[in-house]
């Protein structure tokens, strides 16, 4: 049933990519025709330029007793003995819907789409950490946080109001946690960088539920989420063959011949409906060239969001691989790559 219902999901998400070229009855936003006149859109650029110089992100301040909510989170870093394992982070762009804004830049990169639920469960674990009092250590006692190499990077916005915190763009406030060994009572001592006297303890089940992440649980199965009003064009490569989209105000074309905006949206949505499967272990990728099954490019109408190329190739019976960008990283089911080289094949 959970499987059921992400895919209800995420075929919501992406149906809402063309939302603005389907819905109000055919009439587009002053923003929306913007976007498809060259020259309003040379100024729409200019004014989002000059908005961008106006606001700029501001600094963060250190924070000597961190507090935050879920809501409150911007920026989550992990590093484990001395390797950062793990770096979320919220970027907004004009570019971007809201529910896009937020990046996993490592071990994955600003192409790949976070699922926010579970990342917000992630968040309400960190707001489980007590920064309010510290303990008395023992004299003698190694606290392991001199010199650690385990270390925690959160960026939040200091209130704990969570409507303000929604409202706030921006983190504000910044803690770096140093942790440190195990006290023997299922506890780890751990320091706010820059008030290492003040030593606290936090449960070792807690960490350790932050620190045995899977990266892979916090991506949306998507390989990207691309929308229309950013795109120019569209071009596919299959079967030896090479097709163009082209979504415009007045009209859709594909390979140059105007076509009903049904029509062409459903063909734009399966372009973005192969879910990934897995992650590809390590070593499992076939060595020297290999033939290209289906290869879709996202040309950008704006020098903000960078094009977008998938290129799936043949992986084994089961599965085939995609490249997102030339980061190939995930496998996606041979079946569903077929049926889109169909539903392409039928469309053309």
């Amino acid at each position: 049933m959970r499987k059921i219902l992400r895919k209800l999901m995420i075929w919501g998400i992406v149906s809402s990519l063309t939302a603005g070229v389907i819905s109000g009855c055919g009439q587009e936003t002053k923003a929306e025709s913007a976007s498809w006149e060259k020259t309003e859109k040379a100024e729409t650029e200019k004014g989002k330029s000059e908005a961008k110089a106006a606001e700029e992100k501001p600094g963060t301040a250190v924070s000597e007793h961190p507090q935050f909510i879920p809501d409150g989170v911007r920026r989550l870093v992990l590093v484990q003995d001395g390797n950062e394992i793990f770096n979320l982070s919220k970027e907004p762009a004009d570019y971007k819907m809201d529910f896009d804004y937020w990046e996993i830049l490592n071990p994955y990169d600003e192409i790949v789409t976070v699922n926010t639920e579970t990342m917000y469960t992630l968040f309400d674990i960190l707001k489980e950490m007590d920064f309010t009092a510290p303990v008395a250590v023992e004299e003698g006692v190694d606290t392991g946080i001199t010199g650690t190499s385990t270390i925690m990077t959160i960026d939040f916005v200091n209130t704990m109001d969570a409507d303000t915190a929604k409202k706030t763009k921006y983190a504000d406030s910044t803690a770096t946690l140093l942790i440190g060994s195990a006290d023997g009572e299922g506890n780890r001592y751990v320091a706010v960088e820059g008030y290492e006297d003040a030593v606290y303890r936090i449960p070792s089940a807690l960490l350790d539920a932050v620190y045995g992440l899977n990266p892979f649980d916090y991506i949306l199965k998507i390989p990207a989420l691309v929308n229309i009003e950013t795109v120019e064009r569209v071009e596919i490569k299959t079967d030896n063959k090479e097709h163009t989209m082209e979504p415009g105000r007045d009209q859709y074309k594909m390979d140059g011949k105007k076509v009903e905006k049904e029509d062409f949206t459903a063909v734009y949505q399966a372009l973005l409906s192969v879910m990934l499967d897995s992650e590809i272990e390590e070593g499992g990728l076939q060595k020297g060239s290999r033939d290209v099954k289906l290869q879709v490019v996202f040309k950008r109408n704006t020098e903000d969001a960078p094009d977008v190329e998938l290129t799936y190739y043949p992986y084994d019976d089961t599965y085939d691989s995609v490249s997102i960008n030339g980061s190939e990283r995930f496998l996606v089911k041979s079946a569903d790559v077929d049926a889109l080289t169909e539903q392409i094949r039928d469309a053309f």
